[in-house]
């Protein structure tokens, strides 16, 4: 816990102070985390050992599904880590980095270890929100389609199709970036880019040479 200066020195933490208050100073903070792991340990020892809790170890049983290996792409980003799906009865249930992968070399990052969740997270938005008096509301397919349509066609009439810019997302596959730039050609802008190009290991010296 950090305290506030006195004199420009700063005191150390509340429990080491009165630690050292006691002791003369003779003890510090390694010093008595050290002893109190060992008398905390020992004493959380001899109460399992004397009231007969230590049981001998159980074989667990595997699974009854067997579970399916497949190899993937993460399609976070550019980058094209492995990633290993544990598939049972065609539900993905977990995952694994690829070991033998050249790029991830058995990790992932953050964004990557959560790929899954992209499909099968629980907190994964399944329907329109819209946000209404602070708070976030369901809405119907139809209002969310006619209310953002009405709003683009209002901004592309009074200010033109380059009012507009389009970013797309790494999370879409290879398909739906095409669908994303016809979209933006018939909508006749350029203006679009896609979050991989200007993120991302892969693009980092690119983007540094040459925006500095």
């Amino acid at each position: 816990m950090l305290r506030k200066k006195t004199g420009g020195v700063a005191s150390g933490p509340r429990l080491s102070s009165a630690l050292t208050q006691l002791t003369n100073g003779a003890i510090d903070r390694r010093t008595f985390l050290r002893r109190s792991g060992l008398t905390i340990g020992g004493l959380a020892a001899a109460t399992t050992l004397s009231s007969g809790m230590v049981t001998k170890a159980q074989a667990q049983t595997a699974p009854s599904d067997s579970v399916e290996i497949r190899k993937s792409v993460c399609g976070h980003c550019s980058v094209g880590c492995t990633v290993l799906a544990e598939v049972t009865k065609g539900v993905w249930i977990g995952q694994e980095p690829g070991f033998d992968s050249p790029f991830n070399l058995g990790a992932h990052c953050a964004k990557g270890a959560a790929v899954r969740e992209h499909a099968h997270g629980e907190r994964r938005l399944k329907y329109p929100t819209k946000l209404v008096g602070g708070k976030w509301q369901r809405i119907s397919w139809d209002q969310a389609v006619n209310e953002i349509g009405d709003k683009l066609l209002e901004i592309r009439e009074k200010s033109g199709p380059d009012a507009v810019f389009w970013t797309n997302s790494s999370k879409m596959s290879n398909e739906q970036s095409y669908l994303h730039r016809k979209f933006m050609a018939f909508w006749g802008t350029n203006n679009t880019d896609h979050q991989a190009r200007i993120c991302h290991s892969t693009t980092v010296a690119g983007v540094a040479n040459t925006w500095g």
